[in-house]
């Protein structure tokens, strides 16, 4: 028993190769694996920026001769050489004709009249303008009116001489801030039934009074 005893190792003596042993071992394992590969930062993209947006030219300005409607006396079917076409409303055919002004003495074609007059019912100014054109605004001495038909679009602007100036797109209308009054006897409009009357404000704010005729229909 004695001799057999002494071969056989004692408990703590095989705890101590075994830790030993692995401790030998330990260090060659952890070097037998290959380092992690670092790993790069995520990096954030840059936010697309829109694009800018394409600067739009503005209109261009319309050019004489201008293509109007207006009303006309005499012979319906003048062969006038400005008139380059025909139209119709209630009151009948009108002709369409290229000029570079208001015709407001002409012998064949007849403008709308617009007529400012003063408290006392007197007539102080007076502009023509295309067959129901729609009336922009009012300017110091000169009416704006804007056309959309026959071939011609755009603003312009008149003076009491007829002449002609072509504006830019505003967008306004006279008729929004137009209060309609009774109309006092104007001698434009004295064989006239479609006159109507009205106080409007003009560009500087002021109220100015006038008369013009409803279009036909």
């Amino acid at each position: 028993m004695d001799r057999l005893a002494a071969r056989i190792p004692t408990p703590p003596m095989a705890w101590l190769c075994a830790c030993l042993l692995l401790a030998a071992c330990g260090p060659r394992e952890e070097a037998a694996q290959p380092a992690a590969p670092a790993t790069a930062p995520a990096t954030q993209s840059a936010p697309a920026q829109a694009a800018p947006a394409p600067v739009q030219a503005a209109p261009a300005l319309a050019k004489p001769p201008y293509r109007f409607a207006f009303a006309s006396k005499d012979d319906k079917r003048n062969k006038d050489p400005r008139v380059v076409d025909w139209g119709e409303d209630g009151c009948g055919p009108y002709p369409v004709a290229e000029v570079e002004t208001i015709p407001l003495h002409d012998a064949w074609l007849l403008p709308d009249w617009v007529v400012e007059f003063d408290d006392k019912n007197r007539e102080i100014a007076r502009w023509g303008r295309p067959m129901a054109a729609e009336l922009v605004g009012l300017d110091g001495p000169r009416l704006r009116f804007r056309v959309d038909g026959h071939g011609q679009t755009g603003e312009f602007a008149t003076d009491a001489d007829g002449a002609l100036q072509p504006l830019s797109a505003s967008g306004a209308s006279l008729y929004d801030s137009a209060r309609q009054i009774e109309c006092p006897r104007l001698p434009t409009f004295a064989e006239s039934d479609y006159a109507q009357c009205f106080v409007v404000k003009d560009a500087a704010g002021a109220e100015r009074r006038l008369a013009w005729e409803a279009p036909c229909t």
